[in-house]
């Protein structure tokens, strides 16, 4: 034996003898592994720039199994994520192997699982990591989903279901956050944030038509594209731009067992209806072969629709399909045939029809098929949008279809007849549905409204609705919200539905429903619910309220005849409604409303007939008035004003107008120079803190009115001076005060008359701004006016600037009266003041002499000297007496009083302050 072989033997006896222990053996390292016996020792991260230098070394090529080797250590030491610092690298590594995968089939497998590590929640090594890495994360998902190009159908599907892993809240790894080796995951909605942001979308939009053959990609495909655009519009913009809905309906009825590609599909799309732009969405839906594809999709479940899940796709598509016609009402339905047959359900089963698409379909009266009555329902009214399908609409008859609901509740059951019946509850909520389709779709056919009778109907129906009848309504639908265990749903729809037929403004349906009796109906019930002024009116009363009148006021707007009818009855429900205070109508937020409806039923139905002007001033109607117009705010003011001006064509209003003072106890004239100066500061009109024109070239416009740019206008366009008659006040409060008079009037202020110079001149000042901007355009269209014109304008021009330079010198002049006339109250005021102290002053003099008197005799006789003397001095000449028998005493004796005393005597005490001070 050789000395080598001897060696070789004694060298493997060594290696065997020398047994590694088994705690000691090498253990390949996770970055969740914390060892069973806690052992600290910190482990070497992955050498990423050695494997990808080690993948590119061409010399390396030939080194298959340590390539595999490599990516099986990838895989295990990175098998609860990726740490976010390593993104490039590992992208780098996934380009290799994807390149490698198409050459050598050893590398599939070892590359999925590196790719199934990607469903981990990413790693953060600082709390920061996860906005410093935010765009490279970014790049990484865009380049991962690049990916998809490699044509191999395993790995595809890994790097789908892996995208779908990594953003579902099921995917949470077993191990506690604390044990990621001070390492902590990022979130799902991090994750699928990053996603939207990323290519990801665009590229599987594109890959749709690269898997086209392969249903179950596409559906994988499906899931991901359902849950971005549930998730973000972005997604939603970005997917349309690469035609996704044409890519997605292409194969939607391709054939699929499981039935999930067309339910994911039909779902996918409704996100991309709802939340997409309109603009992308209709040009891509304005196609025969897209509308045809959802019809047959459509009608494929109809023919199936003997199972819930079928009945729930088939409601699904149909609600897709009233998305598309919302979106594009001129969608190509009408030449696929699509609309015809939408009309054709929407009638069944009210109307009998042999079409072999309504003959063998049989509704239940489960859930999903009350659904899909209401959904046909729907989309008959999108229909209507589009004007070539109106004349479908009639020819289809659903009209009358509609019109079988319109019936007093409970219905009466006809057990002879063998037909299909909704429960109560449903035909309640399709009974309101048709009310609220019927309103939208009849006035598009009114000749149909005389060939049905509609309006005999709809007034029995009425009928039932305002009558004492008991009737508990389920009020369980979106139209019978607030309407439970009444019939106030159904009263609010029927008014509705007759607004919107007296909107048409065609006389025959007028003339149809006066005859009927619909105005003294419909007044009676409005006055019994608003003759309790401290109800509370919500919503449901407001609309049947104001529906109400605007019917009344559409209906005796022209006609003086209606306005009799109207009469009395009308009038004092009109005033009720005008006393009511707003914190009762819906908390004071409706109150506007049901005020403009109010006053513009007292405007058509109330002004132009003098017997019920009469009686609406005589019921004090003006004073209700008068007195919205100083509580309310301005926008309400300008509608008010007109109607009352319009009142005073009636002398009788005038007298009401003058007497009636507000709660302020300021008369009518007052608060109307109030509203003339608060319209010139909103305006910004120059005047001084008097009032006085400051500018006597331009006396009513304000810097708001100069500030409007002055153009070229065509004929039929209103100028600016114009326009500010419609928007402000003036106007209407110098239309009053040419009906009151701009003299003697009732309680006028100071102000009041310095403004009253203004509004009397407000037709002239306004004529003459009308003139200086007709001339203005003149000049900007280079026009030139003739000698007599320009001499006519100047003298216009030039009246309208003395008149204002007048006007000036009146509201000087009145200040000035007014100043003096202040300055003679202060001297009278000063003199009673004077007086005052005079008067005091005399009874302290006397009150002084009366303490001396009292005090000290000597004064007292003195005082008594000057007594007697003035007795002697106020009678006359002595007379001789002698020829007189008896002669009478003229003195009292033992007076002790200094004073002239008469029939009643008055003894004053001493003061009490003074005997205190003692």
């Amino acid at each position: 034996m050789s000395i080598l072989t001897i060696q070789q033997q004694s060298i493997t006896q060594n290696t065997i003898l020398q047994k590694i222990p088994q705690n000691r053996l090498p253990l390949i390292h996770a970055l969740t592994s914390k060892t069973i016996d806690n052992d600290d020792q910190k482990f070497e991260p992955f050498q990423f720039e050695k494997t990808i230098k080690f993948f590119h070394d061409p010399h390396t090529s030939h080194l298959v199994d340590r390539r595999v080797r490599l990516c099986h250590k990838l895989y295990r030491h990175h098998q609860n994520g990726y740490v976010l610092k390593d993104l490039h690298r590992l992208m780098k590594i996934f380009n290799i192997l994807a390149d490698l995968c198409q050459q050598q089939a050893l590398f599939i497998d070892p590359f999925i699982n590196i790719l199934k590590n990607c469903s981990k929640p990413f790693l953060l090594d600082k709390s920061t990591d996860a906005e410093i890495y935010s765009s490279a994360l970014i790049s990484f998902y865009s380049d991962f989903g690049y990916l998809l190009r490699i044509p191999n159908k395993r790995i595809q599907q890994c790097i789908l279901e892996t995208l779908y892993k990594s953003i579902q809240s099921t995917n949470k790894s077993s191990i506690d956050e604390n044990n990621y080796d001070n390492l902590r995951p990022t979130t799902i909605n991090y994750l699928l944030r990053i996603q939207c942001n990323s290519d990801l979308c665009e590229t599987l939009v594109k890959a749709l038509s690269m898997v086209e053959n392969d249903l179950s990609l596409r559906i994988h495909i499906i899931k991901l594209l359902q849950i971005y655009s549930s998730k973000s519009s972005i997604c939603v913009a970005r997917m349309l731009i690469h035609d996704c809905i044409n890519r997605l309906v292409s194969r939607i009825n391709d054939t699929d067992p499981s039935g999930e590609h067309l339910f994911r599909t039909v779902e996918l799309l409704w996100n991309l209806l709802e939340y997409g732009p309109d603009e992308q969405i209709c040009d891509q839906l304005n196609s025969r072969v897209t509308i045809s594809l959802l019809k047959e999709a459509f009608f494929g479940q109809v023919t199936q629709s003997h199972g819930q899940y079928h009945r729930q796709l088939r409601n699904d598509i149909l609600v897709v399909c009233s998305l598309i016609l919302n979106i594009n009402p001129n969608a190509p339905v009408i030449e696929t045939g699509f609309a015809k047959q939408l009309l054709l359900f929407a009638s069944y089963p009210e109307l009998r029809s042999n079409n072999p698409l309504v003959k063998s379909f049989k509704l239940t009266t489960c859930d999903e098929d009350f659904e899909f009555k209401k959904l046909l329902f729907n989309i008959v009214i999108i229909l209507n949008r589009n004007p070539m399908t109106q004349e479908l609409i009639t020819s289809s008859r659903v009209l009358h279809a509609f019109l079988s609901y319109i019936e007093p509740l409970p219905r009466k059951k006809d057990h002879q007849i063998n037909i299909f019946e909704w429960n109560i509850s449903q035909f309640e909520d399709l009974q309101l549905h048709a009310l609220a389709a019927l309103s939208i779709l009849l006035p598009y056919s009114l000749n149909e409204y005389f060939e049905y009778g509609i309006g005999t109907r709809l007034l029995v129906f009425y009928e039932w609705t305002i009558n004492n009848e008991e009737y508990k309504s389920e009020g369980n639908s979106y139209f019978g919200k607030g309407g439970r265990n009444t019939k106030r749903s159904q009263l609010k729809y029927i008014l509705r539905l007759f607004r919107s037929l007296v909107s048409t403004r065609d006389e025959r349906i007028h003339i149809d429903l006066c005859d009927q009796g619909i105005i003294p109906s419909i007044t009676g019930y409005l006055k019994v619910m608003t003759q309790q002024k401290s109800m509370h009116i919500d919503y449901i009363d407001l609309d049947i309220i104001c529906d109400g009148l605007f019917i009344l006021s559409c209906l005796g707007e022209l006609d003086v005849h209606r306005k009799e009818i109207f009469g009395s009855e009308g009038i004092e429900m009109l005033i009720q409604i005008l006393l009511i205070e707003s914190p009762y109508v819906c908390g004071g937020l409706g109150y506007h409303r049901l005020l403009v409806a109010a006053i513009d039923c007292v405007w058509c139905c109330v002004v132009g007939s003098v017997i019920n002007e009469d009686e609406f001033i005589q019921k004090q109607g003006v004073f209700a008035l008068l007195d919205l117009i100083e509580t309310n705010p301005k926008s309400l003011q300008n509608i008010i004003l007109g109607c009352v001006l319009d009142l005073t064509e009636n002398i009788k209003c005038l007298h009401f107008i003058m007497t009636w003072q507000g709660h302020k106890q300021e008369y009518f004239t007052h608060v109307l120079c109030e509203l003339w100066r608060d319209e010139e500061r909103e305006t910004y009109v120059a005047r001084t803190e008097k009032g006085v024109i400051n500018d006597y070239t331009k006396p009513l416009m304000g810097l708001l009115q100069q500030s409007v740019p002055l153009t070229s206008l065509k004929h039929f366009e209103p100028s600016r001076s114009v326009l500010d008659l419609i928007d402000n006040m003036r106007s209407k409060i110098y239309g009053f005060f040419c009906k009151l008079g701009f003299s003697e009037l009732p309680g006028l202020h100071e102000e009041d008359f310095i403004t009253i110079c203004i509004i009397e001149n407000f037709l002239d000042f306004k004529i003459g701004e009308i003139w200086q901007e007709i001339l203005s355009e003149l000049d900007m269209e280079g026009v030139k006016l003739i000698a007599p014109d320009n001499e006519a304008t100047d003298t216009i021009l030039r009246a309208t600037e003395e008149r204002a330079l007048a006007v000036v010198a009146t509201q000087t002049y009145i200040l000035e009266q007014h100043h003096k006339y202040d300055l003679q109250l202060e001297k009278e005021f000063y003199n009673e003041l004077i007086r005052n102290h005079i008067f005091q002053e005399k009874r302290l003099d006397q009150w002084k002499s009366f303490v001396a008197r009292t005090s000290k005799y000597p004064l007292l006789m003195v005082a008594k000297d000057s007594q007697n003397q003035a007795i002697r001095q106020s009678r006359p000449e002595e007379k001789d007496y002698s020829g007189y028998h008896t002669v009478h005493n003229l003195e009292i004796p033992n007076l002790s009083i200094t004073a002239f005393t008469g029939p009643f005597l008055q003894i004053e005490s001493t003061p009490v302050e003074i005997l205190k001070r003692k």
